[in-house]
């Protein structure tokens, strides 16, 4: 049999898309370990898809407020899909057709809804066959553009996402298929209290104090500034770690601040690859509701206050935490603050929110994706 070859395409469009190809790459090789994985970027990093999406996105989530939900009440439209494929075809189509050409693969797996139109229509003068599966990483309220194309194999990670594509988009239901969340087995394993206090002392925290922790994904989290205001005009008792992501000015002023009030008990990170350390050893985390993150601090047990969420894109990740109990979506700054000395100085929440943890069942089990694609 010849060998397997994969190719993982996504886009920088936070950090969900890429960790998601991580941990399924991972898992298929523990399956076969002589598997052949290349991770890209379905977009030439020079090019105006790039520009469009990935800078687009990210000015639009953290500068531009009110750009994003605009944007994507456009992009719900196919006139507006039509045109910007008509626009980035040329574009895209060669500079994948060089990748494809030059990998050889027998699978391409795509992890953005931004790339597959263009997969698709290169696919179409590759002289050989390619097995190609898209994964979406919506988990509950799904964008169409996901599902414009009518003849591709989709794999969800909720019933609910499953019928908007088969109701909504009108794909055939043999084309879906329901899958594990893609998620990083490290957040599911579980720390003893002499192991969390050394973790504390290994990020340079207090062991004694509470940890509160504000984290957005790979742009970092909107809003954080004015939060980092509460805690230093209130005199937080708590320690606070604020993850930037790749946002280089953003760490910059944090970390002037932090230098400028050492009263002010602030732990400042860039992009890192320990987040799951981090939530583990937090108290509570004030997050945007991006589904990577979102379960993965779900996972890890600890109760969320939801910022901010996309538009319509993730409003059924908020609600799934609402729903649950385990989370709480507030906007305003102050009142973030002031849920957050609530949660800390609750003597009876950590019992509660243990009862509500026990009805949060998540499938992670990404060896079921890895074996899906290999029986292809």
């Amino acid at each position: 049999m010849a060998k397997r070859k994969f190719l993982f395409l996504y886009l920088d469009t936070g950090a969900g898309h890429k960790s998601a190809a991580k941990v399924l790459a991972s898992a298929m090789k523990e399956i076969d370990p002589t598997v052949d994985i290349r991770l890209r970027r379905g977009y030439s990093p020079h090019g105006l898809g790039h520009t469009i999406f990935e800078k687009g996105y990210n000015y639009s989530c953290n500068y531009i407020h009110g750009l994003f939900p605009l944007t994507y009440d456009l992009g719900q439209r196919h006139w507006l899909q039509a045109l910007l494929k008509y626009i980035l075809a040329p574009e895209t189509n060669r500079y994948l057709r060089k990748m494809i050409i030059k990998d050889h693969p027998t699978d391409i797996v795509c992890f953005h809804f931004g790339v597959t139109p263009y997969v698709r229509e290169v696919l179409k003068s590759i002289p050989w066959k390619i097995n190609f599966s898209v994964i979406v990483t919506d988990p509950f309220t799904v964008p169409y553009p996901w599902f414009h194309e009518k003849d591709v194999d989709y794999l969800v990670y909720s019933q609910q996402a499953k019928d908007i594509a088969v109701k909504e988009c009108n794909v055939p239901e043999s084309r879906v298929t329901v899958i594990p969340f893609l998620m990083n087995p490290k957040y599911r394993t579980t720390l003893l209290p002499e192991e969390i206090r050394a973790l504390k002392l290994k990020h340079g925290f207090d062991p004694d104090k509470k940890i509160v922790l504000l984290v957005g994904g790979g742009e970092g989290l909107p809003g954080a500034v004015e939060i980092v205001n509460q805690c230093l005009m209130h005199r937080a008792n708590f320690s606070t770690a604020v993850i930037c992501g790749r946002d280089k000015v953003k760490r910059r002023n944090f970390n002037l601040l932090r230098i400028a009030n050492p009263r002010l008990d602030l732990h400042v990170f860039g992009f890192v690859d320990f987040l799951d350390e981090l939530v583990k050893i937090c108290d509570c985390a004030v997050i945007k509701a991006g589904p990577a993150t979102l379960l993965e601090v779900l996972s890890c047990r600890k109760p969320v206050i939801i910022c901010r969420y996309i538009h319509n894109q993730e409003l059924g990740n908020m609600r799934f935490a609402v729903d649950h109990r385990v989370g709480f979506f507030i906007q305003k700054a102050s009142r973030i603050y002031k849920k957050i000395n609530e949660l800390l100085n609750d003597s009876s929440f950590d019992e509660r929110m243990k009862i509500n943890f026990d009805s949060v069942v998540l499938d992670t089990d990404a060896s079921k994706v890895a074996t899906l694609l290999f029986q292809k």
